[in-house]
């Protein structure tokens, strides 16, 4: 789940903000709270997390994140919410692959970009310990047993759609896109 880089936030100065009406980073709430609690913005974690239907809780992150923990780390100027699938180690870098549960892109992590870990969620007002709870457990198991699947339906999917549009164009009952357009020149 990608966040905006800033939060609003109804606390006073924490963190380094200059005034209590200026956004406040996750990285300091969870530095001076112990924790962030908000709804997931995005696809990438779905069916899990629902974009601003659920609510997430993240604690910072400390030590080690095992296979199936659910990591908050950086990407540029937005915040992601994905998967620890692996391990990898590169000589003295050592990191993280990571994977969303809607993604079926790797990533590689380096353990210093991980801000934070998911512990918790509420779903429709129910809590979900991701620590206790043994249906999350089982699911987090499954759906990376199942990535290969997913990555090829992901991709079959895909080239249904091109080969629709292409029917559909040929046909008359479609438009041609600008950007096939361009590449017809």
């Amino acid at each position: 789940m990608t966040c905006k880089k800033d939060i609003p936030s109804a606390a006073s100065d924490a963190g380094g903000s200059s005034s209590p009406d200026e956004p406040r980073k996750i990285e300091d709430v969870l530095a001076f709270e112990g924790f962030y609690m908000g709804p997931p913005v995005g696809v990438s974690m779905w069916p899990m997390l629902r974009n601003r239907h659920d609510v997430m809780m993240v604690v910072p992150a400390e030590g080690e994140l095992r296979r199936y923990d659910v990591a908050l780390y950086c990407r540029g100027e937005k915040y992601v919410l994905h998967r620890v699938v692996g391990h990898y180690g590169n000589g003295s870098e050592k990191g993280y692959v990571i994977c969303g549960d809607n993604c079926v892109m790797l990533e590689y992590i380096p353990r210093e970009d991980v801000l934070g870990i998911l512990r918790g969620f509420y779903r429709d007002g129910r809590h979900i310990d991701c620590e206790t709870s043994r249906g999350y457990h089982a699911y987090s198991k499954l759906w990376v047993a199942l990535f290969s699947v997913r990555k090829m339906c992901k991709g079959a999917n895909a080239a249904v759609r091109r080969a629709g549009k292409r029917v559909l164009v040929a046909c008359g009952l479609r438009k041609r896109d600008a950007a096939s357009e361009a590449g017809r020149k």
